[in-house]
């Protein structure tokens, strides 16, 4: 694809189009049956899509969509951003009190949702006096036949595409502003990443940046064959079915789908691991990609020894999200989250990574205060993320600003630092390190099969034990002094990564 000629979402739909024609684009289960779309019946739909809401609403409309990943679901966010309206995508797994408060916030005209939120939708009436229509993805097929399908608009760079709004750890959700200009600049960053030839297997939440500009975009550049995973729970099942060349995952999915080999090869001791591992994956799989949290390097080498690609990149909504990829020939597995991506610049200002790049966003919709914060006057994005660059120009991550904890002798303990290191134990499923009273303490709540084949006395020395370990690799002064063991699960974020403003629950133990 000619990137001269992509500016836009709608560019990028138009070209796509143009150069893959009649190829499959996407896959997806529909009643039990595997169901097809080529990038000319998407190109059309979309036009469809756009023309109905032009011809129904001559103003710019915000258009907020939900559900799990679907054909309905990427027809409704690109029709409405490549008409030149504002896309609003959504967290599936939010209550219906935060969805409508959410539709509120962003002034959503339209509401286009999956069939499984219909009992939903007369409280989205009753609560969101801006949403003038709602439109089920099941109502989708029969609304696009009727439509008259319009030539997407020449959109400028600088129109927003999207308010995406981030889950935090710590307080309200922002709504991250994203122009047409920032998708497509992360989208185009790198080169030769895939070709048309490669299948790719989408397994991750779709409103996730992470998953829909590395899964949708890049495959919409490249010509790739998108499959859409219905359930997590469905993975290996659809793994087989697709059989892809590519997947975009986060560590959690590695550990557990290496678990899976691990057991197999242990029942298969005379088969090689390497054959055992590219069964599971379908039998076609060359490159896997992690972001989202800390990849222990152990576990990135241990598939790479098995025949895979595995390269883990960073990033944030706020940049689109690449900040760093990963470089497929560095196998040195150093703990790094990847290389630089072209355009972005990275500078290091009190240990905090600042980022500048044509991705970052244009700030956080109808909150000055906080896009104050988070943009410099000069343009610098503050990720609140702790590290360094290297002389290869890869990144590493050593910690949020925002959790640094302080001690009373003046030196800053990173918690993520120690919480990392407790990765790859099985019998602990979550552990959060924060300072009580002044003193470092790590919370523990195992995990439960450890529960069920371990008494309480073994399970806290197996805590005990691993404390110790990780104490060992710390000067004195950042070393755990208190352990704490939770009966309960942490409260999390619908994204799974533990919210760190909870009250202490776990009984000490040390």
């Amino acid at each position: 694809m000619d990137k001269n000629k992509v500016k836009s979402i709608a560019d990028l739909v138009r070209e796509s189009a143009k150069e893959y024609g009649d190829k499959v684009f996407l896959k997806e289960l529909v009643g039990g049956d595997v169901s097809e779309k080529s990038f000319n019946d998407f190109y059309g739909d979309v036009r469809r899509f756009a023309g109905y809401v032009s011809g129904k609403y001559p103003d710019a409309v915000h258009t907020a969509v939900i559900g799990p990943s679907s054909y309905g679901w990427l027809v409704s966010w690109f029709g409405t951003a490549g008409g030149g309206n504002t896309a609003v995508p959504l967290d599936a797994q939010l209550s219906p009190q935060d969805i409508c408060e959410l539709l509120v916030r962003s002034d959503t005209d339209i509401f286009c949702y999956d069939p499984r939120y219909e009992k939903m939708i007369p409280a989205v009436k009753a609560n969101c006096p801006n949403v003038k229509e709602c439109i089920s993805f099941a109502e989708l097929p029969k609304l696009l036949e009727s439509a008259e399908p319009a030539e997407l608009p020449d959109v400028h760079a600088d129109r927003l595409a999207a308010i995406v709004y981030t889950s935090g750890t710590t307080g309200k959700s922002k709504g991250v502003m994203l122009l047409n200009g920032n998708y497509i600049d992360n989208a185009m960053c790198q080169d030769n990443e895939a070709t048309s030839d490669d299948v790719m297997l989408s397994v991750l939440p779709i409103h996730h940046i992470y998953c829909f500009t590395c899964d949708v975009l890049i495959s919409l550049r490249y010509g790739i064959t998108l499959c859409l995973n219905d359930s997590l729970m469905h993975i290996p099942q659809n793994l087989k079915r697709f059989a892809p060349t590519a997947m975009l995952i986060v560590p959690m999915i590695a550990e557990t789908m290496y678990k899976q080999i691990k057991a197999a090869s242990a029942q298969n001791p005379n088969v090689p691991i390497a054959a055992i591992a590219q069964n599971v994956f379908g039998g076609r799989l060359k490159t896997i990609y992690s972001g989202g949290a800390y990849l222990r390097p152990d576990l990135q080498k241990a598939y790479i020894d098995m025949g895979f690609t595995m390269a883990q990149g960073y990033g944030m909504t706020e940049c689109s999200p690449r900040i760093s990829t990963a470089d497929p020939d560095d196998k040195e597995c150093a703990g790094d989250v990847g290389v630089i991506v072209n355009g972005c610049t990275v500078k290091i200002e009190d240990g905090e990574i600042l980022v500048k790049s044509p991705s970052v966003m244009a700030g956080y919709y109808k909150d000055e205060a906080e896009t104050a914060a988070a943009l410099t006057p000069d343009g610098w994005l503050r990720t609140g993320d702790l590290g360094y660059v290297d002389e290869k120009n890869r990144i590493f991550i050593t910690g949020r600003k925002k959790n640094l904890i302080i001690l009373s002798n003046g030196e800053n303990v990173s918690p993520e630092e120690l919480e990392n290191k407790f990765a790859g134990l099985d019998f602990i499923a979550d552990v959060l390190v924060y300072s009580e009273d002044s003193v470092i303490t790590a919370e523990i709540f195992p995990a439960p099969e450890a529960m069920k084949n371990m008494s309480e006395s073994e399970l806290e020395a197996a805590f005990r034990d691993a404390v110790d370990a990780v104490n060992k690799t710390v000067i004195p002064a950042k070393a755990i002094r208190r352990l704490r063991i939770r009966d309960v699960e942490f409260e999390k974020t619908t994204s799974k990564k533990i919210k760190r403003s909870q009250p202490v629950k776990g009984r000490q133990i040390q």
